[in-house]
């Protein structure tokens, strides 16, 4: 599914940008690109091969080269570099639930801090209040997501999962405006141990899926929300992402989003 890769890279750059403290309207720009891919009616490579991407707002002549270089080649040098600037570690800040890229700017920027375990030890020593934008608050929090992170950390039993996704999925059944529904990733290939919980869902109004999903009675957080992607972590501490597409795209969606990463490299 080419275009939920593009607006995947494209949200990376604007999330490593925004780490970098880039120009704001440069950031905007991508994310803005990478949510107008997503939510195409059409097929990003067919509209490429036609010479029609700038016939998308908000895709200019320099994105429409990253495009096509994307769906070419498979990758984008220019994310490759910025991911050279940007160490790892810092990049893996944002795993942290409620942790965004800017204010893992400011505790690189601020504190040097490059790693989750420096980040714990400097909240618990009551380090991060007093930066700007931060709080008592804000801290607490990030020792809470952080928590959350160690105990979801370690991959579940296919049965536990399973459980979970089964009473998600009958829940959102419920919501008279989803018409196709299905469990995608790692679960529905009915791997051993879980990582997270995917799920698929077609609909025409897609902020009423979201809108319920995160009304679920044991979703603990909220991490990110959005009109094609939610996703959240349970009290039992697994995460599940939820995916909104159009009635069109449901079937590439789902072999997209259940293909593991070697899969879907082959398949391109």
């Amino acid at each position: 599914m080419k275009n939920q890769e593009v607006a995947e890279i494209f949200y990376q750059i604007a999330d490593l940008l925004e780490i970098k403290d880039e120009l704001p309207f440069k950031v905007r720009a991508y994310r803005r690109a990478a949510q107008r891919i997503e939510t195409l009616d059409g097929d990003i490579e067919e509209i490429y091969r036609e010479g029609r991407l700038k016939e998308i707002p908000g895709i200019g002549e320099a994105l429409a080269k990253k495009i096509g270089e994307i769906i070419e080649t498979g990758k984008l040098e220019y994310l490759e570099r910025l991911k050279k600037e940007i160490p790892d570690s810092i990049v893996r800040l944002m795993s942290i639930p409620g942790l965004g890229p800017k204010k893992t700017a400011v505790l690189y920027k601020k504190m040097g801090i490059t790693s989750i375990e420096e980040l714990k030890k400097a909240a618990e020593q009551g380090k991060l209040r007093d930066l700007d934008g931060f709080g008592v608050i804000t801290e607490k929090n990030i020792l809470r997501g952080i928590e959350m992170l160690e105990r979801s950390k370690g991959r579940v039993l296919l049965s536990m999962a399973f459980e979970d996704g089964s009473h998600l999925v009958e829940y959102l059944k419920r919501n008279k405006d989803v018409l196709n529904i299905s469990i995608a990733g790692s679960l529905r290939r009915m791997k051993e141990t879980i990582g997270d919980i995917d799920i698929v869902v077609s609909s025409l109004k897609p902020e009423s899926i979201m809108g319920f999903f995160v009304k679920y009675q044991d979703v603990y957080q909220v991490l990110v929300k959005g009109s094609t992607k939610t996703s959240v972590l349970l009290r039992d501490g697994l995460q599940v992402d939820l995916r909104v597409v159009k009635p069109e795209s449901f079937g590439a969606a789902l072999q997209y989003f259940t293909g593991s990463k070697e899969h879907n490299i082959r398949v391109r």
